[in-house]
């Protein structure tokens, strides 16, 4: 009897104690990007994944920062400090790197500070001694191997599934592996899980912030007029590459074009370089229709 008395209380005190673990571990922060690079080192993944890995390290998410340099750096020197008169501090800076390096969330708010500092220094000095060291540490950080398959893998619920388990990889399969504990998720495959970053994104703040997306369109157009594919089905054709706007072959699967030209003389004119003669002018009529076959707006992105 008087253990049952005391069961819901101790059981009260186990359950807050065992999340101020949890929230202790998941709140470390690091001072360097080296330290941040480490807590998510995916280089061991090439091990076993060494295709996937080379497919992704030719991708755009492997340069996720220094090839965004101009839109963050604008946010940084022109929307923060002379639009809206913020100061640079981690949950801002968040709002451009929560989605092109999540790492970053475990940085600290002087290393968050250090890192919008780059970010302007590289785009600004580009070419310089100074801009290329900005760079070459800013491209230690992306949206790597974890960063998909662990960091942002239970965000997609906003918090009802909890932090992701630390060092756990989350899959479509949930297969076992001899290297790291696996999670089965199917939310990986759908396109939600994709439009988290690709789409309109809400800061903790509450402040809506939205990029170059394609999920809207996708959205309130491709899925309400029936369609059915995800971004999956047509961004992974080619593995973990993503191909995109930038890749010709998916531009070309994108697009339908005809172009229809009608040739005619028009009315007698000048004929160019030379003087006082006048000649009908070979002219033409140039049709042109392009036919977007893709399940979003284009171009865009």
């Amino acid at each position: 009897m008087k253990l049952c008395k005391f069961l819901p209380a101790l059981l009260a005190i186990f359950f807050f104690a065992s999340l101020s673990v949890a929230a202790e571990d998941t709140a470390k922060e690091v001072n360097t990007i080296d330290e941040l690079v480490a807590m998510y080192d995916d280089s061991g993944c090439a091990e076993c994944h060494q295709e996937i890995y080379d497919e992704w390290k030719k991708s755009w998410h492997a340069k996720a920062i220094v090839s965004s340099l101009k839109g963050m750096r604008n946010f940084v020197a022109v929307g923060l400090a002379q639009e809206w008169s913020k100061p640079v501090t981690k949950a801002q800076i968040l709002k451009c790197v929560d989605c092109h390096a999540p790492a970053v969330n475990f940085a600290s708010e002087e290393l968050a500070k250090e890192i919008a500092g780059m970010i302007v220094t590289a785009f600004e000095k580009e070419g310089t001694k100074a801009g290329d060291e900005a760079k070459a540490e800013l491209a230690k950080l992306n949206v790597g191997c974890l960063s998909c398959h662990n960091i942002k893998a239970t965000s997609v619920s906003r918090g009802l599934r909890g932090d992701p388990v630390k060092d756990a990889v989350y899959g479509p399969h949930g297969n076992d592996s001899e290297g790291h504990s696996t999670i089965q998720s199917k939310t990986l495959t759908r396109s939600v899980f994709c439009m988290q970053c690709h789409g309109i994104y809400y800061a903790p703040d509450g402040e809506m912030i939205q990029c170059n997306t394609l999920s809207g369109s996708y959205a309130n157009a491709y899925l309400n007029l029936g369609g059915s594919q995800t971004c999956q089905d047509c961004h992974m054709k080619k593995g973990h590459f993503f191909p995109g706007g930038h890749d010709l072959e998916t531009v070309k699967e994108g697009l339908g074009l005809k172009v229809e030209v009608t040739s005619y003389q028009h009315l007698p004119g000048q004929i160019p370089g030379v003087k006082n003669e006048a000649a009908w002018v070979p002219s033409a009529v140039v049709d042109v229709f392009v036919k977007n076959k893709a399940g979003h707006r284009i171009p865009d992105g």
